[in-house]
Parts: structure tokens; sequence; C-alpha cells
């Protein structure tokens, strides 16, 4: 590939999720990330905020990890947060961030370093940051993650409760982006009714606003 091609292609967050980063897959071996059908469909129909009804091991929290890395790596002061149903499972996906960012090209992060690093956060001298946990973090979020929150919602329904009201209307209308991902958890919940809410308004044909959430169905 020329070196104007790989220019042009580091101006565009799809080409690097596709060329850039590296995972590890079922049998733990490192690959380089390559986006599944699922991946593209949501990728392609992507909203402000976004709610994602799945079935198990379709990737999109590893697509989501990458994402948000990304949107660190490329644009200063940028906060991400991933919010987990639980503190180990937090650590898994800080664990998808943590491997694609040590396997980038050794140019992309000398250009990007790290200012810090712990257990939970990844802090770069660009003033952007990636942090995982189970709740809320104080200050504005570009980029929320929610990860299983039909799990959340059932077993802990004030935090589920406290996400809704918290993390998710703190996101920024105008430059902030959300993701809410989960296995369906039973007919009710707070999981449920951003999922009822946003069925109805694409059965009713509604337009939707940047504070709409958005259904994807896999």
């Amino acid at each position: 590939m020329m070196r104007e091609d790989i220019a042009l292609g580091l101006s565009d967050p799809w080409w690097r999720i596709c060329n850039l980063y590296w995972i590890v897959d079922k049998k733990g071996r490192p690959i380089p990330f390559e986006p599944n059908e699922e991946q593209r469909i949501f990728y392609n129909g992507l909203h402000t905020r976004n709610v994602i009804l799945k079935a198990r091991q379709l990737g999109f929290s590893t697509l989501l990890q990458i994402m948000a890395l990304d949107q660190c790596l490329f644009n200063d002061h940028f906060i991400a947060n991933v919010i987990a149903d639980t503190m180990p499972n937090a650590v898994k996906l800080f664990r998808k961030a943590q491997f694609a960012y040590r396997r980038l090209p050794d140019a992309i992060k000398a250009s990007r370093p790290l200012e810090s690093e712990t257990a939970t956060e990844l802090k770069f001298t660009n003033g952007s940051s990636f942090s995982v946990g189970t709740s809320a973090r104080g200050g504005t979020v570009q980029f929320l993650h929610v990860s299983e929150m039909g799990k959340t919602a059932k077993k802990y329904p004030q935090k589920a409760r406290e996400i809704v009201t918290g993390a998710i209307e703190a996101v920024p209308m105008d430059d902030g982006f959300i993701a809410v991902e989960s296995t369906a958890e039973g007919n009710g919940g707070e999981f449920f009714d951003l999922c009822d809410d946003a069925m109805k308004k694409a059965q009713a044909g509604e337009e939707l606003t940047p504070l709409d959430f958005k259904l994807h169905c896999f």
C-alpha cells in the first residue's frame, strides 16, 4: 500500500478499524480485526444513540471497544467510558482495548503515547482517556458503551435506573455517542424499555432526533 493511501486511510475511522487493530480469537490467537457481517451492518446504520438487542457471540462488545479506543487515539480530549454488568466483565472488556492498543503499529503508538495506565483506565498524552467500570463516572463523556444492560436491569434495577438518568443523560447531544447492548433478559426493566420505545418509533416511521435511541436487532 502506498504511503499516500495510508495517510488517506488514517483520516477514515472505518478504514482504521478494519486495518490497524488486532484482537484475540476464541482459541486465544492474536489475529487482525476483520468486522463480520453483523458488525458491518451495525456500523453502517449508526445513530447518535443506539440500543442493540443481540444474540451471543456476535462481537459487538469487541467492535465497540475498538471504536472507543480509536476515537480516543485520533481525537484530543476525548472521553470514552464503558459500563459493564460486573467488574470482572468490565476488566475483560478493558483487556480488549489494552491488547488492541499494544498491537498497534509502532509509529501509531509513538504518535499517540500513553500518559498512564491502570487496571481500568488508559490515559493518553492528547488528553483522551478510555475507562471501564460498573457505574457512571463524573464529567462529560463523548463515548458511552453500556454492556449487558439487560442483566444489570434484572439483577440491579436501581443501578440500571441510575445509568439511564445519570450516565446516558450526561452524554452531550451534539457530539456524544451511546451504544447500549445486551441479550434479552425478560419483559421488563430499563433495557426492555429502551428497546420497546425504539421499536415503537421505528414501526411508526418516526424520524429520530439525536436524543432518540435507534434499535439494532441481531
